[in-house]
């Protein structure tokens, strides 16, 4: 069994990131957990922020770049003058070099999701298979947020109320849309990882007991209709393409209760037409190409409406929250869904005597701990529709 401390001492990485912004503002909450919280980043902008005040909440900041070439080194410094146990990945680097480093070193590593610097998702059943049996110097935690994260946990919460279903089906739609138009296709999230989804990879789902599906065109290319998943939610005046994007929760959820599985995922009409067009004009899409509207340098209007259906021989199960990013300071709607997920998996993950040394995903912590930590902060609705 792991060794749990009372105070665990943290590394953040990434801390000048959107989703580091957002979760260091409710994290202030639950700071007396910890004794020492480290943060590093490249980029010394959160000395500046608005948001978060590091002598008051007693952070100590390191400006300092992640090489992963000598990743090993840095953590074994910090530790030697931090006594750190936990290192929370906030960035979308590469997962192997940091989870190599920290386990060797004796550290935990949680982080939002498997990077693999590939543009396959195929490699996250490989990467998914090999991570369980390797890295047992200390307990570690992967792919924690809102997806994956915390809808993971609302496929456990129907599979305990309802059984196992037939197939599920989770929907995204972000309406998101600057207050200043300048004419350019936007995005709430990191502008990377979106490419790599959307852009970059095939498109790709879970079919028959589970197994992992990719096409050879990517989503952009083929967005598919939304109305069936989002009328019974809420209703629009028109509802939006969406793109089938590969993503680690389906791969695991599927694999797990071996059945069809895939993410329908869609963001505001205007930007999706913008960024077909500029496909279709290059064959490609590059971050520059995209503005991100982090809610802070760039104000936007909208919300994030997230659920997942399961679908059973008499009926289907929704479970959805919504965030408008009017209801969000300091951050948008997107980013603190994701801080949220964190929050819960870290409070669990500090406190849960039953995972043991080794690589664990989000869906095996303690489910009923982490939902009551997201409570506190989305409301989850649920729908029922029997056929």
């Amino acid at each position: 069994m792991r060794e749990i401390r009372e105070k665990p001492s943290l590394l953040i990485l990434g801390v000048s990131g959107g989703v580091a912004g957002a979760f260091l503002q409710i994290f202030r909450q639950y700071r007396n957990n910890f004794s020492e919280v480290i943060l590093l980043d490249k980029d010394d902008k959160i000395l500046r922020s608005g948001q978060i005040d590091l002598v008051r909440d007693k952070y100590s900041f390191i400006n300092q770049d992640i090489v992963l070439q000598n990743i090993e080194l840095v953590l074994a410094d910090i530790k030697h003058k931090h006594d750190i146990s936990i290192v929370l990945d906030l960035t979308d680097c590469e997962t192997f070099p940091i989870l190599q480093a920290a386990d060797k070193l004796g550290l935990s590593y949680l982080n939002c999701s498997l990077n693999n610097g590939d543009e396959s998702m195929k490699n996250f059943v490989r990467d998914y298979k090999s991570f369980t049996q390797k890295f047992k110097n200390n307990a570690h935690l992967l792919s924690i947020g809102m997806n994956p994260g915390i809808i993971n946990h609302l496929v456990v919460r129907g599979v305990l109320e309802y059984g196992i279903p037939k197939e599920f089906v989770e929907i995204e739609y972000e309406t998101g849309f600057p207050e200043k138009d300048v004419g350019r296709p936007f995005i709430t999230w990191s502008r990377k990882q979106f490419l790599l989804e959307s852009v970059l990879s095939g498109s790709g789902y879970c079919g028959s007991g589970g197994k992992y599906v990719e096409s050879k065109s990517s989503a952009i290319e083929h967005p598919i209709k939304t109305e069936e998943f989002l009328s019974p939610i809420k209703k629009f005046d028109s509802y939006p393409l969406g793109m089938i994007v590969p993503h680690d929760e389906i791969i695991s959820m599927s694999r797990i209760i071996e059945v069809p599985g895939r993410f329908v995922y869609a963001i505001h009409p205007v930007s999706l037409s913008r960024l077909r067009e500029i496909f279709n004009k290059k064959g490609n899409v590059v971050e520059s190409d995209i503005d991100l509207l982090d809610g802070v340098t760039k104000k936007l209007i909208g919300s994030d409406l997230i659920g997942v259906w399961l679908f059973y021989d008499d009926k289907k199960i929704c479970y959805f929250c919504e965030v408008n990013h009017k209801d969000v300071s300091g951050t948008n709607a997107t980013l603190f869904l994701v801080a949220v997920g964190v929050l819960a998996a870290l409070m669990d993950f500090i406190s849960n005597p039953l995972l043991e040394n080794g690589v664990s995903f989000v869906n095996e912590l303690n489910s009923k701990n982490f939902q009551r930590f997201v409570s506190r902060y989305v409301k989850i609705n649920k729908i029922e529709v029997k056929k």
